[in-house]
């Protein structure tokens, strides 16, 4: 048997710079199955993933997907969805299907290929109040051997509806658009005739030695050749952050179901996170009381990570079980009222110097990294479509 910390839940892993305490933990663990599934009152579709767990230091900490016989979402009205299977472990309701209603409650059932049921407890959906407003304070810092750094501590005031528990969810969405030069592709060999390896997205090609814009290599005629339109598809991209902390609260700094200059994250400036805007969301999400202790759990674990004085992992509560007690299942199915506000932040909403990243390969090129800008910021959530709400 290994020694090993056991990866109980996909969303607790996160990166620790102190030494590693390996603890014995039995080998059955990683049998467990982790589900993470949600209903909220914004049209779907709503997801439901099933994986199974791993240990800590194996090689996909996001856990194994697992195929399901069947995934089956109810409500207490009588409705119910069989869930459609989009990739292997990833489960969906039709975009025109069930619709989470505030005040209703929902559960789902799984039936496992080897004959388990899978029954999440119903989880009722609560009303979430408002975010008031979102502000922030500038603020620099300068380190001893490096430039002076910049960023944004964003705030928010909102409320709960009164008469109403305060278990709520907040979550810090931000979001940038970038730009690179993937022409400018690092080449690691001289099969490409130059310095640089253009990606064939970036719409370049060398012709003659030199890099040109607007020519592709023709297999036909196998020549370089101009090709009229021909632009790059991979040099813009919308990049989403992904949530570095869990942010939860119970009502305990609340007076009258307000919340006032709460701490939801931080906004480095810099070349990519600046380019043209980044785009603040703040999402408010109500929560039974099971989904608050559940997230609360999962937040504990997180920040003790990396501490010195981390406690040992324990279970994280779940409203998940198998009928037959025979399964171990971790994870939590739960609803959720969503409200959301944003606001942009540009290089004029406070005048800071930003520097331009430098490629330190032979030539040195001061700019935008030379990269598909899908592949350029990993563990980010990246697309070349422009989001629907964005504006400007």
């Amino acid at each position: 048997m290994k020694n090993s910390l056991v990866f109980f839940v996909a969303l607790l892993l996160i990166d620790s710079c102190v030494d590693r305490i390996n603890i014995p933990i039995n080998e059955d663990y990683t049998k467990d199955l982790v589900i993470d599934g949600l209903i909220t009152d914004e049209p779907g579709p709503y997801t439901v993933k099933i994986s199974q767990a791993i240990k800590i230091d194996a090689s996909l900490p996001g856990g194994l997907p697992v195929s399901v016989k069947q995934v089956t979402m109810f409500d207490d009205v009588g409705n119910s969805e069989v869930l459609e299977q989009k990739n292997r472990g990833l489960y969906q309701t039709n975009v025109n299907g069930m619709r989470g209603v505030i005040g209703r409650t929902y559960y789902i059932i799984i039936e496992t290929n080897d004959g388990y049921t899978i029954e999440s407890l119903p989880d009722k959906m609560y009303p979430v109040g408002a975010v008031d407003s979102i502000y922030y304070e500038f603020e620099s810092r300068q380190p001893e051997d490096a430039p002076t750094e910049y960023g944004y501590r964003i705030y928010i005031d909102a409320h709960n509806t009164p008469g109403h528990d305060s278990f709520l969810r907040w979550k810090f969405v931000g979001t940038y658009v970038v730009e690179t030069l993937p022409q400018y592709k690092y080449c690691l060999s001289n099969a490409c005739n130059g310095p640089y390896c253009p990606l064939d997205c970036s719409g370049y090609a060398y012709v003659n030695g030199e890099l040109k814009k607007g020519y592709a290599y023709n297999p036909k005629t196998q020549k370089v050749e101009y090709v009229i339109g021909r632009e790059c598809t991979c040099c813009r991209c919308w990049v989403t952050t992904p949530e570095d902390n869990l942010r939860v609260n119970d009502g305990q700094i609340s007076r009258n179901g307000k919340f006032n200059k709460v701490y939801m994250g931080y906004v480095p400036v810099n070349y990519y996170t600046f380019f043209e805007k980044y785009r603040v969301e703040i999402r408010q999400m109500s929560l039974s009381r099971a989904a608050f202790d559940y997230w609360r759990s999962v937040k504990s674990q997180k920040e003790a990570v990396g501490s010195l004085f981390q406690p040992i992992t324990g279970k994280i509560p779940s409203n998940l079980s198998d009928k037959s007690s025979s399964l171990r299942v971790q994870g939590i199915f739960y609803t959720s009222a969503v409200t959301k506000k944003q606001i942009y932040l540009d290089k004029t909403t406070h005048r800071a110097e930003v520097y331009v990243p430098e490629d330190c390969h032979a030539p040195p090129r001061e700019g935008a990294i030379g990269e598909d800008c899908l592949l350029a910021f990993p563990g980010s959530i990246t697309t070349r479509q422009k989001p629907a709400d964005w504006k400007f």
